[in-house]
């Protein structure tokens, strides 16, 4: 009996569908070393295979599935590739289902997600500070959603927790990397303007060129408020010497009247 030559795109594609969880290349090229290695007959053709040769044929399971309109799309998240559901599909899918309205994050959720995704990592105090209103409640929710997680702490007196985006977070909003956040390099860039305008300010002595060093400014202050500007002194001089010079010369005519 003649053996059916299988395609790599239809194996890559059985084990994406088949698995719990999003598959890296890493991980996929390792199911097919193992099962060359079991069975070698039929599996020893992918049992070399490279990592490069398998994202070629995962991308082209991905147009196949675009053009052919099958209802399901193959993405690559941060995770790995996983296949799920052509959005479009959505109202029939959440009917069947019987979820009624999708679960949607409120205004305050959203909003406090993108602050902590676009500064992360960043602390509570900080996310008050930008939000002005208490957030306790709503980091709560969104770690419970697992939106977001603890990675790390500041070192700020107190040394207070900060907040970043998770793996899920990313897989939800369809991104690879945060990286991909519209804006979010424009935003860094304010971000780095503006902490060194803090720095400049906090110190009194200035950074820049214009920074004016306070014992100079003192000492400037005093000279040119000083009284005493040698100038002046010389004329002070000059008068003194011209009224002496006048004084004498009214003595000498005053010896010559009464010598008459």
């Amino acid at each position: 009996m003649e053996t059916t030559h299988i395609e790599l795109k239809q194996i890559l594609g059985s084990i994406v569908f088949a698995a719990r969880q999003p598959m890296t290349l890493g991980a996929i090229r390792k199911v097919l070393q193992e099962t060359a290695e079991i069975n070698r007959e039929e599996a020893a053709t992918y049992g070399g295979i490279k990592e490069s040769e398998i994202k070629a044929s995962l991308h082209q399971l991905q147009i196949e599935c675009e053009t052919g309109k099958t209802g399901v799309h193959l993405i690559e998240s941060a995770e790995g590739f996983r296949f799920q559901s052509d959005p479009a599909g959505g109202p029939w899918i959440r009917h069947m289902l019987n979820v009624g309205k999708p679960t949607r994050l409120s205004r305050p959720a959203l909003e406090t997600l993108a602050i902590i995704a676009y500064r992360q990592p960043i602390s509570r105090a900080e996310l008050e500070g930008v939000r002005g209103v208490a957030v306790d409640h709503v980091i709560r929710m969104l770690m419970e959603m697992q939106l977001i997680k603890i990675v790390g702490r500041s070192e700020l007196p107190g040394r207070p927790m900060l907040y970043g985006t998770t793996a899920l977070f990313l897989e939800h909003f369809g991104l690879k990397d945060v990286k991909e956040l519209p804006g979010i390099t424009e935003l860094a860039r304010m971000d780095a303007m503006r902490k060194k305008q803090d720095a400049a300010s906090a110190d009194p002595r200035g950074t820049g060129e214009d920074a004016v060093d306070p014992e100079t400014s003192v000492r400037n202050e005093t000279e040119d408020s000083d009284p005493s500007d040698p100038a002046d002194e010389s004329d002070e001089d000059e008068d003194e010497e011209n009224d002496e010079e006048d004084d004498d010369d009214e003595d000498e005519d005053v010896d010559e009247e009464d010598k008459c």
